[in-house]
Order: structure tokens, then C-alpha cells, then sequence
């Protein structure tokens, strides 16, 4: 079977865990286990720091190694960790096997990417539409999925189910091609990867990513607590947005790739994301709605150039190790931004890094005119 034909379900799949996990597990630890702010922003930070340590090591063996192999090793360690974050109430615990499911998400979410890269043909840009189309469809139902389940049962039974559907999942890997494996040094790597093209496409993606950090400690909060949804309205107002994400992906590889010069489309993505996330923070739940989903259309946009600028700037032998580090740029965003912005959405309110973030975006268009401008 084709890496095109699976691996769209294989996302979509991961993704319905991620998008639970990552947006609505704040209601689970401030409300259930009293964490504070910080303690928040820490679990989110060290769940960054995980992948900045291993990135490009597991890129590197993707490139070496058939990368569905690493997928099933971290499927199963998934299933382990989110199990075990149901049964623990501490602090100190939870941040130990937080840890552990941040290593596995790596391993797999990295296995799917060097999967998608290395398989080539023409029509790269439809085939990564529609794998990043899934990818947030995956989210969108995770997110109806979790709220329901949160509200109708609770996160920690929420967590065992989960739990569940990833050794299911890690049972159908052998689905998944087999790639080949070339050895390559890390001269190569560098080389490649210390050029103005590449450090220009990862000044302007860390800072960018900063508000991915915001997200993960202050959005459901904002939502909760500001607009007064409950967690099934959280998990409906985030399933929402992802559904834009998804159709924006969509469009990109179906019909936009090419037709816009790239300094353009990232103008216009930074625009809309930066705009959205500021004027969302309005306490009036459909003008707040309205301008989330401008936002995920200008998120939907930055996920499509990050993909295929992945493509277009890296030899196809060497494109897991240098993903990898594309991927080590978004999250050393995160880490940073969920280390800023855990406190001071605690201290100030949770609408306050939402509205930073953003206009770190709106802020980063002179930089995006100076480096392509060319």
C-alpha cells in the first residue's frame, strides 16, 4: 500500500488523542488536580524540552532505519503513558510519565512525517494537503470526543480509553511502508541545514510558534473561564477552528499550491493568525468563534508552506534528520512560549498571552518581507 493512502489514517487517528490531550487536559489539572499556573506551564514546557532533546536523533534514525519501526515503538510507549496518567495524582508523577508520552509522540508523530517525505512524486502538495487535511480532521473529532467524554464521564477514564485505541492502532503499524535506509554523516546535515534560505525559515517559525505555547496553557482557560463554555463547549469551539485548519490544508494542496508567490501566502497566513488570535479574546462567544476561525485559516496556511518548504529544501536522503530539526524549531517555540505564557495567563489572565502571541505574529511580517522579499 502506498505511504499516501495510510498514512492520512494513521494522523488523523493520532492526532484525535493530541488534540485532547493538549487543549483539554489544563481543565483536567487545574480543576481535578489543583495544579497552579505554573506547574502547568512547567508539564507544558518539559513536554518540549522532550522533543528538542530527541528530535533530531530520531530523525536521524528514521533517515537510517525503516521509520515504521519507530512508529510501533512509540505507539506502544503511548499507550503506557497515558494509562499511567490516569492513575497518578502527584505533581512529581505526573510530570515523570508526562515526560514518557512526550518521547512517544515524538517517535511516532516524526515516523509519519519521514514517511510522507520520502514518498515524492509530483503531486507532493496534494498528498501533504491531504495528510495535514486529516491530521486536523483527527483533532476535530478529538476535541467533540474529549469534551463529550470529559463531560459525560471524566478525563481519567477519558485517558484509559485513549489508551486503548493506541494499542489498536500500534497493532495495525504493519500497515505502514517500509522505507529505505541511507547512512549519512552529520557533515551532511549541517552543511545543508546552515545555509540563509534554512535559518531564515527557522528564525521567523520559533517565533511564530511561540503562540502554539499560549494555546496550550491559556486557550481552554480562556474558554472556560472567560467565555463560560463547559468542557464539551470547549472541546465544540476548539473541533470548530480545526475544521478550518483541515479545509485551509485542503484547498493549499488541492487548488492554492503555486498559484501565490511565498512571500504572499505567508503575509496573508501571518495576518489572519496574528489578527484572529488578538480579536478572538473578546468575551462574546460568536465574534470570539468568528475570529478563531481566521485564525486557524491563517495556521492552516503557515502548516502547509512549513511542509512543503520541508520538501523543496532538503535531498530526499537526509529529509528525516532535517524535519526533525524543523520540528525541534516549532517545539523550542512551544517550550518557550508555554514557559512565558503558563504564569502569566495565571497572574493576568488567560486572554493576555493570547493577545501577546498575536501581535508577535502581526509583529513578524517586516521579517517576512525582509527575508523573501527577494
Amino acid at each position: 500500500m502506498q505511504a499516501g493512502g495510510v498514512l492520512p489514517f494513521f494522523i488523523g487517528a493520532y492526532s484525535a488523542v493530541i488534540s485532547c490531550i493538549y487543549f483539554l487536559l489544563p481543565l483536567y489539572l487545574k480543576g481535578n488536580l489543583l495544579f497552579s499556573g505554573t506547574q502547568i506551564g512547567l508539564l507544558y514546557a518539559v513536554l518540549s524540552l522532550n522533543a528538542i532533546l530527541v528530535s533530531f536523533p530520531v530523525g536521524v534514525m528514521g533517515d537510517r532505519y525503516p521509520a515504521r519501526i519507530l512508529s510501533r515503538v512509540g505507539l506502544a510507549v503511548m499507550a503506557l503513558s497515558l494509562w499511567g496518567l490516569a492513575l497518578v495524582q502527584s505533581f512529581g508523577a505526573f510530570l515523570a510519565i508526562f515526560w514518557g508520552f512526550g518521547l512517544s509522540i515524538q517517535l511516532f508523530r516524526l515516523s509519519l512525517d519521514i514517511l510522507l517525505f520520502k514518498e515524492n512524486p509530483a503531486d507532493a502538495p496534494r498528498r501533504m494537503g491531504h495528510f495535514n487535511a486529516m491530521r486536523m480532521g483527527g483533532m476535530m473529532v478529538g476535541a467533540l470526543f474529549g469534551g463529550a467524554a470529559y463531560y459525560w464521564l471524566d478525563f481519567t477514564a477519558t485517558l484509559k480509553l485513549f489508551s486503548l485505541a493506541m494499542l489498536v492502532l500500534a497493532a495495525a503499524t504493519g500497515l505502514l511502508p517500509v522505507t529505505r535506509g541511507v547512512r549519512t554523516s552529520l557533515f551532511e546535515y549541517s552543511r545543508d541545514f546552515l545555509t540563509r534560505p534554512v535559518l531564515f525559515f527557522v528564525t521567523w517559525l520559533f517565533l511564530f510558534t511561540l503562540h502554539w505555547g499560549a494555546e496550550a496553557t491559556s486557550l481552554s482557560l480562556f474558554l472556560e473561564y472567560n467565555l463560560g463554555l463547559t468542557p464539551m463547549g470547549v472541546g465544540t469551539y476548539m473541533a470548530g477552528e480545526f475544521a478550518v485548519v483541515a479545509l485551509t490544508a485542503y484547498l493549499y494542496g488541492r487548488f492554492w499550491a503555486g498559484r501565490l508567490k511565498p512571500l504572499t501566502f505567508l503575509a496573508v497566513a501571518l495576518l489572519f493568525s496574528g489578527a484572529g488570535h488578538i480579536c478572538m479574546t473578546y468575551p462574546v462567544l460568536p465574534w470570539s468563534f468568528a475570529w478563531r476561525a481566521v485564525h486557524g485559516c491563517g495556521d492552516g496556511i503557515i502548516l502547509m508552506e512549513t511542509y512543503t518548504t520541508i520538501s523543496r529544501l532538503f535531498h530526499v536522503d537526509r529529509v528525516g534528520g532535517h524535519s526533525s530539526l524543523i520540528s525541534l524549531t516549532t517545539t523550542a517555540g512551544v517550550f518557550a512560549g508555554s514557559l512565558v505564557f503558563g504564569p502569566v495567563g495565571a497572574a493576568y489572565g488567560y486572554q493576555v498571552p493570547l493577545i501577546v502571541s498575536g501581535a508577535i505574529s502581526l509583529a513578524l511580517l517586516p521579517l517576512a518581507y525582509a527575508g523573501l522579499r527577494d
